[in-house]
């Protein structure tokens, strides 16, 4: 084994060799017990070991070219690309992120996380520190990296959002990129900060999204999947979660209710708990019973949006102008505050509390602004200083694009007569840490400087070095300093683990919801005798971010439906649709697409004979509240006539116009002295998917009497009103749609009846529209719900099994009266007018 010099202590051989000799002496100067005990902070910087000192770590170099360092004791386990990156001081090795040579408290391990980075960030000048003030992201995923990215992190970019979405089959390409994202920040950040890589939330290993899992209403299930979710993210080079979203849809028309978890707080209070610790926690076992804190496995979460967002009027999506207003005629504000406070405060894991949080679009409107400024979720120190009065010292990132305005519109709402700057002073005084989406450091500096000019240079410098502070303390937290790097062949390993696909079918076969089963036509006993069954082909489109491509497919696993039925089904023809470029995306492929019209439903006489249907169909789909709505967000077209830019959201197929619904609206732009009316009272809306039901209608018309139709519907973004065909239907099977292939052999398992359905609805259904327009934006359960023709009422924690209504300890847990406040201590923060 050849000698190493005291600078690297990794050269020539000693890098595979692993152990390098040298005496076992403190160099700090002082003396322990324990030999992780981390010096005190006037001891730094240490100069490395002199050569003689036992070495108490290995090394090994990885096929993916980065160096793996394992230190002894329990010590950190450490990644470079660069083998003189590494020093060695008390026998253990550390990263040398500056490259000066020297042990600072920001590069040691044994200091905790929120030490190092308070060491760093109060090293940092503000022209150091405002560029980190950005959480973005890169056109290109590519490796070699393009001019366009290492430009992006010259500039100083350190954080941003990979919509790679790495799995078992495409882990490679992200982790090449990841890695060679962190290569560069190693080499050429002055300070070796590296490059905090986040996603938006994605599904692995089949498990369903949140808003699926909840239906379980097992807490348990939802920390196992945080765990296996985090550990699958973590493995294909994301550390931080844009999620999970905990938005209580107090507004059942919500269009964004199919994408957070349900309506209730205790509800959305404990998945937050479970999932949330479940992910940021490193386990050491599959049950989650070993924890170990903040580890190799963690993911940082964000939790979003704070607050109200589930409160919006008219239901609409807050990215828009449309949507920019939640409201609160119940005065049940602090209903919304319980997920954040008492779920991400409280994690069900040694990590205790969510590291960051995104704050909502939407404004939280009063008359007399008593919920702060008429301003947006991310400029409202009041609300935002809730959290930081509860002692919640994390990081804040808003939601994308609200500092300038885009090609999307401008999402800055109620700021929007403020420039730039002004509006990046107005969120330093928020303490906001991240602008989400966004890339605009020229504009930081200048709103710097109006937050200098106002509160003077000590305090601005100050107010900047707290972001980078909570900055840090998350990319510490997920281990960033001492690994950012990847290995490949665990990444292969982990994402393709047969136990969490086995578990990904579990939370499928547990988030079901059975509605109707009149007469038991399915039951533990199964279907016999293989009887003929009409199950027609859903169309699914393509993924507005690319992912997926559109198709054709049955309602339950293909085989399965095999082995029960035999099957009859439509006819699919040649595709003949024109391809749309996706979200981000230049242009579109030239090959054609299939389209709904591509397939010929089976005929009267193909049905006459089945003795079953299994249909799958969506919930209505009315569109985002917005008359002339275009995008992917389903925003008004700027020429939209103001008294036609407002619509309902109906949460049937059938045309519906609105009679009951409030006018004068709640909240409104003041123009010209007047309040506007954002009221849809008298106008009308139509699903785009009526056909749905019109399959369900003209199946039940076309098949012999004593023919068993099973409906089994998907909802999309919100709750639905089940009369218009619930009387024709035997069975009723309901799940928030979910993209998992484990779904359709769930469905398939229960006619089976190898799977008792066991989940709760985690919503209401309403009797009609005139009770969703009865009820209260922001109080949860206030709806007049459907009863069936079994006599069962659609409420929440409603579901059946084999044996009928399920009573059991979680039905007696949430179904308890809806909470109003939360226990955690409510003291706004001060906010200044403008």
């Amino acid at each position: 084994m050849s000698n190493v010099s005291r600078r690297g202590f990794l050269a020539g051989s000693a890098l595979t060799a692993g152990l390098v000799g040298l005496a076992g002496c403190s160099s700090s100067g002082t003396a322990s017990s324990d030999p992780l005990a981390a010096p005190s902070a006037d001891k730094y910087p240490i100069d490395p070991d002199k050569e003689g000192t036992t070495a108490k770590w290995t090394s090994e170099e990885l096929r993916a070219g980065w160096t793996k360092v394992t230190n002894e004791d329990g010590g950190a386990t450490l990644g470079v690309m660069d083998t003189a990156k590494i020093i060695q001081v008390n026998g253990y090795a550390f990263r040398d992120m500056d490259g000066d040579g020297k042990l600072s408290l920001f590069e040691d391990w044994r200091q905790s996380n929120e030490d190092r980075a308070k060491a760093l960030a109060d090293t940092l000048t503000a022209d150091e520190i405002l560029p980190l003030m950005f959480h973005d992201g890169f056109t290109s995923t590519a490796v070699p990296l393009d001019d366009a990215t290492t430009e992006k992190l010259g500039e100083g970019l350190r954080a941003g959002v990979s919509r790679a979405s790495a799995n078992a089959d495409t882990y490679a390409s992200a982790v090449s990129w990841i890695n060679a994202i962190q290569e560069w920040c190693e080499k050429n950040d002055a300070h070796g900060v590296p490059y905090m890589n986040s996603t938006d939330p994605y599904q692995l290993y089949d498990i369903p999204d949140n808003h699926c899992l909840v239906s379980s209403f097992e807490p348990e299930l939802w920390k196992k999947s945080g765990r296996y979710t985090g550990r699958g993210w973590r493995a294909g080079g994301a550390r931080v979660n844009l999620g999970p979203q905990v938005d209580i849809g107090t507004n059942i028309v919500w269009t964004r209710l199919g994408g957070s978890i349900c309506e209730d707080p205790a509800a959305n209070r404990d998945l937050t708990k479970y999932f949330g610790g479940g992910m940021q926690s490193t386990w050491g076992d599959d049950d989650c019973t070993d924890d170990k804190g903040w580890g190799t496995d963690s993911v940082a979460i964000m939790l979003k949006h704070y607050v109200g967002a589930g409160a919006v009027e008219g239901g609409r999506n807050d990215h828009n102008d449309a949507g920019k207003y939640d409201v609160f005629p119940g005065d049940n504000f602090n209903a919304h505050l319980i997920p954040f406070l008492d779920g991400g405060l409280h994690l069900e894991s040694k990590t205790e509390k969510m590291s960051s949080v995104m704050p909502n679009y939407g404004i939280a409107y009063t008359d007399d602004e008593s919920l702060g400024p008429i301003w947006g979720g991310a400029y409202n120190a009041r609300n935002i200083g809730i959290l930081r009065n509860a002692g919640w010292d994390g990081m804040v990132t808003t939601d994308w694009q609200i500092l300038r305005p885009t090609d999307f519109g401008d999402r800055a709402h109620g700021v929007k007569d403020m420039t730039e700057a002004r509006r990046f002073e107005k969120l330093l005084e928020a303490t906001v840490d991240q602008i989400g989406g966004d890339w605009a450091v020229e504009i930081a500096k200048e709103g710097y400087a109006l937050y200098e000019k106002d509160y003077g240079t000590d305090e601005a410098l100050a107010r900047v070095r707290e972001s980078a502070r909570h900055i840090f303390t998350v990319m510490n937290q997920v281990q960033l300093f001492d690994n950012p790097y990847t290995d490949p062949s665990e990444a292969k390993t982990i994402l393709s683990d047969e136990k969490a696909m086995e578990f990904g079918q579990e939370c499928s076969n547990k988030s079901i919801v059975m509605l109707k089963n009149a007469g038991n036509v399915i039951s533990k006993s199964g279907i016999s005798g293989k009887p003929k069954c009409y199950i027609p082909q859903k169309f699914t489109g393509a993924s507005m971010f690319g992912g997926g491509t559109a198709g054709f497919s049955l309602a339950v696993d293909e085989e399965v439906a095999n082995e029960l039925f035999e099957v009859v089904t439509d006819t699919v023809g040649e595709p003949t649709g024109t391809a749309t470029a996706g979200f981000g995306e230049t242009e579109a492929s030239s090959d054609p697409v299939y389209q709904e019209s591509d397939c010929t439903r089976a005929t009267a006489d193909q049905l006459a004979d089945c003795q079953y249907a299994v249909l799958l169909i969506s919930s209505p789909d009315t569109g985002a509240g917005e008359g002339g709505g275009t995008g992917i967000f389903g925003a008004a077209s700027e020429d939209t006539p103001a008294d036609q830019k407002y619509v309902p959201i109906s949460l049937q197929y059938r045309p519906y116009t609105a009679t009951t619904a409030r006018d004068p609206s709640l909240a409104g732009d003041i123009v010209d002295g007047v309040k506007e009316n954002r009221s849809y009272n008298g106008k009308s809306v139509t699903a785009s998917n009526e056909s749905d039901l019109e399959l369900v209608l003209n199946t039940r018309a076309a098949l012999p009497e004593g023919a068993k139709l099973i409906v089994i519907v998907e909802a999309t973004n919100n709750a639905q009103c089940f009369h218009e065909f619930e009387s024709v239907a035997d069975v009723i099977l309901w799940s928030w749609a979910s993209s998992g292939r484990s779904f359709g052999k769930a469905y398939g398992r229960i006619l089976s009846g190898e799977v008792e359905p066991s989940a709760l609805l985690p919503c209401q259904m309403p009797a009609g529209m005139e009770a969703v327009e009865a009820s209260l934006e922001d109080v949860p359960r206030d709806v007049e719900c459907y009863v069936d023709s079994e006599g069962n009422t659609y409420e929440f924690g409603y579901g059946l099994n084999w044996s009928g209504v399920i009573d059991d300890e979680r039905t007696k847990q949430y179904k308890a009266a809806p909470l109003t406040q939360p226990e955690t201590e409510v003291k706004p923060g001060d906010w200044k007018k403008a």
